[in-house]
């Protein structure tokens, strides 16, 4: 089987949405008590989990030679990791941008 590097990168284009899914999956986590650095692990193994096992469902693994499956294990990985630290920063800079605009709202109000 051939591998597509074009097929590849609109999988991952195609992708983003998921992350939508793992930043609600982090806030879920912290839901149920995961906090600190418990709840920045959970959101690097969601995005790592779901990253991988959507780029598999997307694009077929290749097989024969142990370059070309390398290569697609190795994007699929990046491509995982990339989704489970942009969602992790995402969740913090979210978090720390509303507790400073909660914090300037009561200084303002006067409370």
């Amino acid at each position: 089987m051939e591998f597509d590097l074009t097929t590849y990168i609109k999988a991952a284009m195609q992708g983003v949405p998921l992350l939508f899914v793992v930043i609600g999956l982090v806030w879920f986590w912290g839901k149920l008590g995961a906090k600190g650095t418990i709840q920045l692990l959970s959101s690097m193994a969601t995005g790592l989990v779901l990253g991988m096992l959507y780029m598999i469902a997307m694009v077929r693994p290749p097989s024969g030679d142990w370059w070309i499956i390398f290569v697609y294990v190795f994007g699929n990985l990046i491509y995982a990791l990339g989704l489970g630290i942009l969602a992790a920063l995402l969740h913090e800079w979210a978090k720390d941008i509303l507790t400073k605009a909660i914090a300037k709202y009561f200084t303002l109000v006067g409370k």
